[in-house]
């Protein structure tokens, strides 16, 4: 029997809560030792699979390496596209495995701007950062800092892998100078073996 109760899913037969972990970063132009830091990432969140679902947006690039790789090892993930269905989503990235992806969250037809496309992908941006319970920023650009300041404004955890170039690298001197108040609570580290524990040991502080 699995009950869902807020942003957290309740398996209560087993008694164990899962943490929806985002991942977020570049969608392209990504380095290869950065694209082999991303599969490891995949590797280790995999260690954790008992204890967390894995986030993000149907999209190539870093996040995609991360939970392909997470996916491939038993972890559950759940895409958010920003298609508004699976014929939308296929146009925009025709050669996508979707099959990796437990659930996929499209965007609602409803929407007013459902067929511009830079807007669908902020709308997913919110969605996916609002659906976590914490987010893990690796390297990254504009769209990932934009996922960077939903997730500080919502107050979520947020772990920044440095040394993978991008967003994430700049963001320890940016957090320095630009202050605002806030629940979130930002850790940064360039190991994925602290960063991903000490996530955890703040959500289980939140729980």
């Amino acid at each position: 029997m699995i009950l869902q109760v807020g942003l957290k899913k309740w398996d209560l037969s087993k008694k164990i809560m899962k943490y929806k972990v985002g991942i977020f970063g570049s969608a392209a132009n990504n380095k290869e030792e950065v694209l082999y830091k991303a599969q490891e990432l995949g590797e280790v969140l995999a260690k954790y699979k008992d204890k967390i679902i894995l986030i993000t947006g149907v999209a190539d690039g870093l996040p995609h390496k991360v939970v392909q790789t997470a996916s491939k090892n038993g972890v559950e993930v759940w895409g958010f596209s920003a298609g508004y269905d699976e014929k939308g989503q296929k146009k925009l990235s025709p050669s996508h495995d979707l099959a990796i992806y437990k659930k996929i969250f499209y965007v609602s037809e409803d929407y007013p701007l459902v067929h511009n496309i830079d807007a669908c992908r902020k709308y997913r941006n919110v969605t996916s950062t609002a659906t976590c319970d914490a987010g893990i920023i690796i390297s990254g650009r504009w769209g990932t800092m934009n996922e960077f300041t939903n997730l500080h404004d919502m107050g979520k955890v947020i772990g920044v892998f440095t040394q993978t170039g991008g967003i994430a690298d700049e963001l320890p001197n940016l957090m320095k100078k630009i202050h605002k108040k806030s629940k979130a609570k930002v850790l940064f580290s360039n190991s994925m073996n602290q960063l991903i524990p000490s996530i955890l040991t703040q959500l289980r502080k939140r729980a």
